[in-house]
């Protein structure tokens, strides 16, 4: 999430996509999505930290924090939390260039679309969409190269993806299956879906998503104070020190903070 913000995207869409990290943490399920968001944190989250193979990171915890998005305290707790990760990204920048971070940041998002595109069978981009989720959402033509992508090909959801399944369930205009949320190893092999199906949920899913996180778009903007000035940069990116902890699983950095921004091309933009 911390890229999404260094990449100047939308406050209701960082948002958004710190629901899906969540999503996709199996850290919360979406039990309705009108007239606005509200969510079931699952058993093993709910002491707002997580288990120790995947820990809440600061952003998701504050979300969790506002996480039902009805009332207006919600909204104000969404609009801090989305304040301090903006603070957070900005003093990690200090001293560093922030041309050249944005830049390395783009260049990691186009080489988590090249594992998706040239993966040689259905059920290998599926995997791939699944493990580079998050820094898919930082393309701009984000819905332009899904719907490309996957014009020709076929789906294969696994059962443990609550992104998809919230999108799925929520979205589809004849949905078949129900996941069982509650035990998704139990659960029966999901059906096959057609790749442009796939595409129109997941785009249509990230669109709403991002125009109904809060009851007003217009307050939650407004309530997001605008940040302090920031100091000269120096010639070096932002690309090393220890200011987070990477969780990488299977060479997929699920942090990727901006000052120590794992180098391999896959992860969660974090």
């Amino acid at each position: 999430m911390e890229a999404s913000q260094l990449l100047d995207m939308k406050p209701t869409r960082i948002v958004t996509e710190i629901l899906f990290s969540l999503l996709q943490k199996r850290a919360v399920w979406v039990e309705s999505t009108n007239p606005s968001l509200k969510l079931r944190i699952m058993l093993e989250f709910q002491n707002k930290t997580g288990p120790s193979e995947a820990p809440l990171r600061y952003y998701e915890i504050d979300f969790l924090g506002g996480g039902n998005i009805v009332r207006k305290k919600d909204e104000e707790k969404l609009a801090r939390a989305v304040m301090k990760l903006r603070d957070t990204v900005e003093e990690k920048l200090r001293g560093y260039r922030r041309n050249d971070t944005v830049d390395y940041y783009r260049k990691i998002v186009d080489k988590a679309w090249l594992q998706v595109e040239q993966a040689g069978t259905a059920e290998l981009a599926s995997k791939a969409y699944d493990e580079q989720l998050l820094w898919l959402f930082l393309d701009p033509n984000y819905k332009a190269r899904t719907e490309t992508t996957f014009k020709t090909r076929t789906f294969e959801p696994s059962p443990f993806w609550f992104w998809y399944w919230y999108s799925y369930q929520n979205y589809s205009r004849n949905p078949t299956y129900r996941p069982n949320v509650e035990a998704p190893a139990q659960a029966t092999k999901p059906p096959t879906i057609p790749g442009a199906d796939f595409a129109n949920n997941m785009v249509t899913a990230v669109e709403k998503t991002s125009n109904n996180i809060v009851t007003n778009i217009e307050k939650f903007a407004n309530a997001i104070v605008p940040s302090a000035p920031v100091a000269k940069a120096s010639s070096q990116p932002a690309r090393h020190g220890s200011g987070c902890a990477c969780a990488c699983v299977a060479c997929a950095c699920a942090c990727a903070c901006v000052s120590c921004a794992c180098a391999c091309a896959g992860g969660g933009a974090g």
